[in-house]
């Protein structure tokens, strides 16, 4: 049946997420996927017992449940961000937050610019509303301030989007010089920024991680968290810190998307919160991965170091590989998968195509065991060389 005259051009026009299409191959027992950006469930706590939990069974509000917005607001002041209850808004995870956001701010007639490369999923939402997506060259530091300042002068953007803390895909870290730099740009060009944290507690060395929202003197600013990563991915569940000015605004989008995010899943946060483990739950997220990423670097150099390049993340859960000249990470991905590994082309992490794009792979060490790691890349380093 074709329905296509039923459809908006936006939504005719969407593209398929690689990684979600790719997730049914994951979920095959004999594939070893270092593709998907899922936690691994051996280190996700127990939930809490039903009845240790608030009623949750009628119809709550649209902003979120006040005990776990206070807890919120206690999280982002440890990272100094001084905010209210008001100004906190519980998503269905950080994505449903970029929705909003999208629904709020973006049209035809806007423009957002992301670094280089960037979520791919941040794409998809922005497109949908019918926004331009320009990328933004990016390096080891975060996105380039005079490549910023060219863009907004070119493009007159309406936002900036930027993933500061182990950014995906490309692991990077912004330097506190380089946040205080795109704070002032941002202030003096009176861009609003979009600030997406979702690793931030993945941390496994000594860097910066100050939110680029704290340093933000007078443009509007918009900060997004999650708890997917941490604890429970499948209860989806995020949240959106904004200035004052935009939280009645996100609330009345959040009331016509879905009237509100699922209780039950918000008392259990909240109630892992309150129950004081939470600071040892993730200093043993942050030694387990810190020990996998270690394996997976071991293994990259030992098998592959002649051929590629990658940086080592100080945190978050990815490598981003840089294949040698002339390999296709399109023809890695279909050759690995012949031998049951499952890896992502970096392709659709860039919003503007070029033919560079086929050079870069994202590699996940999250949800595998060291010996599968090693294993994987193995496999990896025999096609890579095939290719070569």
């Amino acid at each position: 049946m074709d329905i296509s005259h039923l459809l908006t051009p936006h939504s005719r026009n969407m593209e398929a997420s690689l990684v979600r299409e790719l997730l049914h191959y994951s979920q095959q027992p004999d594939v070893l996927s270092l593709a998907g950006g899922l936690p691994d469930e051996n280190l996700m706590p127990a939930y809490p017992e039903l009845k240790q939990l608030t009623d949750s069974r009628q119809y709550g509000p649209s902003e979120g449940e006040k005990d776990l917005r206070d807890c919120i607001v206690s999280i982002v002041a440890d990272r100094g961000i001084e905010t209210s209850t008001e100004n906190v808004l519980i998503t269905n995870g950080s994505q449903q937050g970029l929705d909003i956001v999208s629904r709020l701010i973006l049209d035809e007639s806007s423009t957002i610019l992301t670094e280089q490369p960037t979520y791919l999923a941040a794409c998809q939402v922005f497109k949908l509303q019918g926004a331009k997506v320009q990328d933004v060259l990016s390096d080891a530091e975060g996105m380039s301030v005079s490549a910023l300042r060219d863009a907004i002068e070119r493009y007159h953007p309406k936002a900036v989007y930027l993933i500061p803390n182990f950014q995906n895909p490309a692991g990077h870290c912004y330097s506190l010089e380089r946040r205080r730099e795109i704070a002032a740009l941002l202030d003096e060009k009176n861009i609003l920024l979009i600030e997406d944290d979702p690793y931030r507690d993945l941390c496994y060395d000594n860097v910066d991680l100050t939110p680029i929202s704290t340093l933000i003197k007078q443009t509007p600013w918009l900060y997004m968290g999650s708890f997917s990563k941490v604890l429970w991915p499948g209860l989806r569940t995020g949240y959106i810190v904004s200035c004052d000015a935009f939280s009645p605004y996100l609330v009345k989008v959040k009331q016509a998307v879905d009237l509100h995010t699922n209780r039950l899943g918000q008392s259990m946060i909240t109630q892992f919160f309150m129950s004081g483990q939470y600071p040892d739950h993730v200093i043993q997220l942050q030694k387990a991965y810190k020990e996998k990423r270690a394996v997976m670097a071991e293994a990259l150099n030992a098998e592959l170091g002649d051929l590629i390049e990658f940086s080592l993340p100080a945190g978050g859960m990815f490598f981003w590989v840089k294949l040698p000249a002339g390999v296709s990470s399109q023809l890695v991905l279909t050759e690995a998968l012949k031998d049951k590994v499952l890896v992502l082309p970096g392709t659709p992490f860039f919003p503007c195509k070029s033919p560079l794009d086929d050079s870069f792979l994202r590699l996940s060490f999250a949800r595998v065991s060291p010996a599968q790691i090693h294993q994987a890349i193995t496999v990896l380093a025999k096609v890579i060389r095939q290719l070569t």
